[in-house]
């Protein structure tokens, strides 16, 4: 049988040792703590991506379709001449057509055609046949005149 000597030693020895152990699972505690930080995550089984920025879709817009660029046609410069002598101006050309009106000296006419030595001519609020005596026209411009058939 032990003693109460021998008993209260192993006493000791045991408070001893649960001591050491308690002491023991502190440090090894404290170490796994200070160990998280030391040691890299473990990769994970699925990757991961970088996060890209986020984009707004842009919705295009319709191309306009070409419009056609009108094709100018010169307007041609009226052909003019002047009235040199106070002159009557008649419906058809010859002194056998009646008279419409009557033009004075340096009116300006524009020429329509032509028709031997009668002229078809306008003004702003005048039309019909002239004489070619009683105007001055250019000869150039006298050449530019449409001939008209009778």
């Amino acid at each position: 049988m032990a003693t109460p000597a021998r008993h209260a030693d192993w006493a000791s020895i045991r408070t001893y040792s649960c001591l050491m152990v308690a002491l023991s699972c502190v440090l090894f505690l404290t170490a796994c703590v200070d160990l998280v930080a030391v040691v890299p995550e473990r990769p994970s089984a699925v990757p991961t991506l970088a996060r890209l920025p986020s984009v707004t879709p842009v919705t295009p817009s319709p191309i306009p379709s070409p419009t056609s660029i009108p094709t100018l046609t010169p307007t041609p410069e009226p052909l003019v001449a002047l009235v040199i002598s106070p002159a009557n101006i008649r419906s058809g050309p010859g002194t056998d057509s009646p008279i419409v009106g009557i033009l004075d000296v340096g009116a300006s006419v524009n020429l329509l055609r032509r028709r031997g030595d009668w002229f078809a001519i306008s003004t702003s609020d005048l039309s019909g046949w002239i004489f070619r005596e009683l105007i001055a026209i250019d000869p150039a411009t006298e050449q530019l005149v449409s001939i008209d058939q009778p």
